[in-house]
């Protein structure tokens, strides 16, 4: 089925020896055209962190409602972990400040059990680390958002 352009998939290999063979086909929980998942794609052991930096609800935090489509090209970050040969999706991540045309989600860094999210088009005039979100005057700033899981 190829109704969803542009929505975006992750294919995980093993190698057992010299042969490496397909684990698993991972998309979105809530898959959109144009979403682009897997646009980043952070392993760190059994966990995987996959960006969709053009998926566009308007929830915030984790685990909120990615069912609209109310903030364009905003970005997600889809957490998955294994067990055994099996992938389940853990977390579906926003910006704490979801914004249009922020892009967070377009880099993913795992280490661990903390993970790091790119937003490069975000919009806050903040400085240095904890500052405010809310205010918007600084076009395209960029911002990192750290997560560690509890």
């Amino acid at each position: 089925d190829n109704n969803a352009l542009n929505s975006g998939a992750v294919y995980v290999f093993t190698r057992t020896g010299t042969a490496w063979t397909q684990q698993a086909y991972v998309k979105a929980s809530n898959t959109g055209a144009d979403d682009v998942f897997g646009v980043s794609v952070a392993l760190s052991s059994d966990t995987l962190a996959v960006g969709a930096n053009s998926e566009d609800s308007d929830a915030t935090g984790i685990g909120g409602n990615g069912a609209n489509n109310n903030a364009l090209n905003s970005g997600a970050v889809y957490v998955f972990t294994r067990t055994g040969t099996a992938w389940t999706q853990q977390a579906y991540v926003k910006a704490s400040n979801t914004g249009d045309s922020d892009q967070f989600g377009v880099s993913v860094a795992l280490s661990g059990d903390t993970l790091a999210v790119g937003a490069f088009l975000e919009d806050s005039n903040a400085t240095g680390i904890g500052g405010s979100e809310a205010d918007n005057s600084a076009l395209n700033s960029g911002a990192v958002y750290l997560y560690e899981k509890q």
